[in-house]
């Protein structure tokens, strides 16, 4: 047998072979007919190819025709409408459901789009859709009346009233069937905008009312949809007389799906009635049709809860005390409904979102949930209803209840709409500071994602107690927060949704508007450099790189300042990962966005160029990417040695690249480097005052802490003046020891490597123009040390040229002070050996303590 080699697994023969090519050749051939069938000339055009395939071709061919129909019209409208429509029309009525259905899609984009213009649609494509309105296929019937209902919107009204007006009165009579009726009440609810009040009346206003009172209850609740637009077109005296007294009768209705439809137009209709009409006949519908629900939840209840804010907020100015009274409890009682148990919570494995759009969210299983969800979504427009004032005594519990909800979707809804609280809360909004402490610690991601989007609007109107923020009121305000922001990122790190892990991060960007400098930098800066260290997800790296920064450049505290900068130059700018150094190219990215570019040159720029000599190829590879962004920050002649190092740098990566693609990235960036030029920017002139009213402010407060030191215990003034002579006497000279106070403040002197000769002679300068406190805003702060804070690389530039520069930049330094640093400097170098290691020894007893460990700054591996 020819197959037996093949069952008992020896090789297949060529019989065996010939017989598998000739049963798959047989199944993907097709018949000379079908070839013949499916073969187009490539010579026609557009309209003859449509032309033929409508007429012979197979069923796909004649859809694809379809939906390329707007495309035709546009290139030739005439030849489409002569040659085209006939056939299309003829083919359409015995065409199959799915083709009828993408007739009508590309019959509506064509007037949405305006392909053609309105006249021309009507009598090319109108009758078409008259015609296939009276399909006995129900699905095709109605998906030609939204094409109908569609157009009507661009039809002229001359059209509109010889064209579809009959066919509206003529399917709204009695004698048709409820399909044809329910076709006619929504073609009235689109015919009616169209024309004046007074031919409304005359033509539609008979047919309206007997729809209205039509047998079936179907038709009613249809027609009762539309007479809100019907309302409209009428305006407010004819809807008193005529609309008012049919939604009365069909809100008393004996169905159901006809009362909510009742309450439902009313609701809308709020906003064009009168005071009198609200009080006398709208409040009293209301109030009765919610006292005739019953006591467990049913399709009324539901709705009710939907309804219930935009109900009540739009009937507050015509309530008094006591119908507002009834109002509140009434509300209050739907929160309730279930008896929710806190305790038995519906974890979110068991949640079902229908969309993301939080009003399309609906709980299916639970209706008793779904009904405090809508009360939930109602909560701000209850608490306008309300007033601030009230809260407290009305609502605060109710919504404590909702924050406590066993359901997540609940949870979820009052979570989204937290920040509207707030912000309505006013002045009162600390009352629901513990509730935010609640919905930040929940358990279920889906809350917090409801939670997290809107999230520094609710810490803003909280820190701020609804007024200005203010600063001396941040550390009350929101201490008692920190632990529940802090579980909120361990919560959304430890899942899997590392997108919301990246938006929470983000939003922590607002933390310096909101909590003192102390809070971010003793409780989160150490979260965020975690993420650093150990995150593997780079978005999430990024996000903390980057809010980090923003700590950075609000900070208050100089050493903070000082020691955030150092640190992320040595664990990511000299870590041993070259995955932190990639990511210390993107750092000085988000530094040269947020920071001042005299901030950037002096604090970061000669340790970015250091990664112009990494032994790692990616690193070389992403570094060739910056100087042209590094050049376009220097300004000649002030920036000369800056670009003689960046042009050094490349110049290096030229000469001694062996990789490939680096020497390609190398070239394209010395092409690039020619073609950059520094610009004027008014941001960045924003930015330097910005952060010399920081150095203000802070040299303010500390002056403002002493003297209320003083004031405080006028006892130790004495002593502290003969402390402070004896350290003078000790120390020497004045300006000897101003130099030794600034090196003392850098890390690196109690670090484990020796500084150059080099850096301990400019050490004294640069600390002269970052902490000179007569003129404070004579020079930036330039975290100002890094470069004598951080032990030097033999493989990156010299950072004393700078160094050099920033103090020579100084326009108010006096000239006591440069002699006296000169000759301090002059003094260091002339200082022998054992002389250098007392003067060490002595610094490092003195120095200001910074929480800092020496082994931050050791050398890394490069």
């Amino acid at each position: 047998m020819a197959s037996l080699g093949a069952l008992v697994g020896g090789p297949l023969g060529e019989e065996d072979v010939e017989e598998l090519r000739s049963e798959r050749s047989i199944r993907g051939l097709k018949s000379q007919e079908e070839i013949e069938r499916l073969t187009v000339d490539e010579n026609l055009d557009d309209i003859e190819r449509a032309v033929l395939l409508l007429s012979s071709g197979v069923e796909i061919q004649k859809l694809s025709i379809i939906n390329n129909l707007p495309r035709l019209l546009e290139k030739n409208s005439g030849d489409v409408n002569r040659r085209i429509l006939p056939i299309l029309r003829e083919y359409l009525y015995i065409a199959p459901l799915h083709v009828q259905l993408e007739a009508t899609k590309s019959f509506s984009s064509i007037i949405e789009h305006g392909t053609i213009q309105a006249y021309m649609f009507a009598s090319s494509f109108l009758p078409i859709t008259l015609h296939n309105l009276d399909s006995r296929d129900t699905v095709v019937s109605n998906a030609w009346l939204q094409t109908l209902l569609t157009s009507i919107d661009f039809l002229p009204k001359d059209v509109i009233k010889r064209e579809i007006l009959g066919i509206a009165i003529s399917k709204g009579q009695l004698s048709q069937s409820v399909n044809c009726r329910l076709a006619s009440c929504k073609l009235l609810g689109k015919i009616a905008p169209k024309f004046e009040t007074y031919w409304i009346k005359k033509e539609l206003m008979a047919l309206v009312a007997s729809l209205c009172q039509d047998v079936d209850y179907e038709v009613r609740a249809c027609m009762c949809q539309q007479l809100e637009t019907i309302a409209r077109a009428l305006g407010l005296e004819s809807t008193q007389s005529i609309i008012i007294p049919e939604l009365v009768e069909l809100t008393n209705d004996e169905e159901t799906s006809v009362r909510l439809a009742g309450l439902e137009t009313i609701t809308n209709l709020l906003s064009l009635l009168d005071d009198d009409t609200c009080t006398a006949v709208i409040i009293p519908l209301v109030q009765k049709f919610c006292d005739e629900i019953p006591k467990q939840c049913s399709d009324s209840l539901l709705m009710v809860a939907k309804l219930f804010g935009k109900l009540s907020y739009g009937l507050s100015v015509n309530l008094d005390d006591t119908k507002k009274k009834w109002f509140l409890e009434f509300y209050k009682r739907m929160c309730f409904c279930g008896n929710p148990n806190k305790n038995n919570r519906v974890g979110s494995v068991t949640l079902a979102l229908k969309s993301s759009v939080l009003s399309g969210a609906t709980i299916d299983d639970d209706p008793e949930a779904e009904c405090r969800r809508c009360c939930a979504f109602n909560f701000p427009a209850m608490l306008l209803f309300c007033g601030a004032s009230g809260f407290q005594a009305e609502l605060a519990p109710t919504f404590h209840s909702l924050v406590e909800d066993p359901h997540a979707l609940v949870r979820r809804t009052i979570a989204c709409g937290f920040h509207e609280v707030a912000k309505l809360l006013g002045t009162n909004v600390g009352t629901i500071q513990q509730d935010l402490s609640i919905l930040l610690k929940d358990e279920s991601i889906e809350v917090l994602e409801g939670l997290i989007p809107n999230l520094p609007q609710s810490l803003e109107c909280l820190a701020s107690g609804g007024h200005s923020t203010l600063a001396d009121t941040k550390l009350n305000n929101l201490s008692n927060l920190i632990p529940s922001l802090i579980a909120c990122e361990l919560a959304v790190d430890s899942s899997s949704n590392w997108r919301l892990h990246v938006e929470l991060l983000e939003k922590f960007s607002c933390f310096p508007k909101c909590l003192t400098s102390d809070q971010i930098y003793y409780k989160f800066v150490p979260l965020f450099f975690r993420l650093l260290s150990s995150n593997r997800v780079l978005p999430v790296k990024l996000a903390a790189a980057r809010t980090l920064c923003v700590f950075i450049r609000y900070n208050r505290r100089y050493e903070q300042r000082q020691e955030l900068c150092c640190r992320l130059i040595q664990e990511c700018g000299r870590g041993k990962s070259y995955r932190s150094r990639l990511l210390f190219i993107d750092i000085c990215k988000f530094i040269m966005e947020l920071f001042s570019r005299r901030f950037f040159k002096e604090n970061f720029f000669e340790f970015l160029l250091e990664l112009g000599s990494d032994p790692v190829l990616n690193v070389r590879l992403k570094f060739c990417t910056i100087p042209p962004l590094l050049k376009s920050l220097l300004k000649l002649p002030t920036d000369r040695h800056l670009l003689q190092q960046l042009e050094q740098c490349i110049r290096k990566l030229l000469s001694s690249e062996k990789e490939p693609d680096v020497c390609t990235a190398v070239r394209e960036t010395f092409m690039k480097l020619d073609k950059t030029k520094y610009e004027e920017d008014i941001m960045d002139q924003r930015k330097e005052e910005e952060e010399r009213l920081l150095i203000v402010m802070e040299e303010k407060e500390k002056e403002e802490m002493a003297g209320a030191n003083k004031i405080s215990d006028p006892r130790k003034k004495g002593s502290k003046d003969d402390k402070s002579k004896k350290a003078v006497a000790s120390k020497g000279k004045g300006t000897k020891g101003d130099g030794l106070v600034a090196l003392k403040r850098t890390p690196s002197n109690s670090g484990p490597s020796a500084s150059s000769k080099t850096t301990q002679k400019t050490a004294p300068a640069r600390s002269l123009g970052g902490s000179t406190k007569s003129s404070p805003s004579s020079s930036l702060q330039r975290l100002p040390n890094l470069s004598s804070a951080l032990p030097p690389t033999t493989s990156g530039p010299s950072p004393s040229t700078s160094s050099g520069s920033s103090w020579r930049g100084s326009p108010n330094a006096s000239t006591q002070a440069r002699s006296s640093m000169t000759s301090a400097a002059v003094k260091t170098t002339g200082k022998t050996t054992k002389d250098k290691t007392t003067e060490k020894s002595t610094a490092g007893k003195n120095k200001k303590s910074i929480p800092l460990s020496s082994g931050n700054y050791s050398r890394g591996s490069f």
